[in-house]
């Protein structure tokens, strides 16, 4: 006698395995941890001094890599007062 019959629910299972889960085995995607600290901080340039935005006492801010498929997490924790917003460039 051969193998026992693939159940119903198997069939469908193995396909969406090959749909989400091969692609992601084949890019080598990972998960890239970051965490930005925003706070204002004396920057002197050009012998002058004033208050910025930095990041991890930055500025400009830290750079980040990454590759496709990979997920980035960002944990950004804001010690300023007012609103910021973050502008992100795509650099090669």
């Amino acid at each position: 006698m051969g193998a026992p019959p693939i159940q119903s629910f198997a069939l469908p299972a193995m396909f969406l395995f090959s749909l989400i889960i091969i692609p992601q085995l084949a890019l080598g995607g990972i998960t890239r941890h970051y965490h930005f600290d925003i706070k204002y901080q004396n920057v002197s340039r050009l012998c002058h001094t004033k208050s910025v935005v930095t990041v991890n006492g930055q500025f400009p801010g830290p750079r980040i890599v990454a590759r496709e498929g990979d997920r980035l997490l960002i944990k950004v924790t804001s010690h300023v007062q007012n609103n910021i917003s973050i502008h992100w460039s795509r650099n090669h």
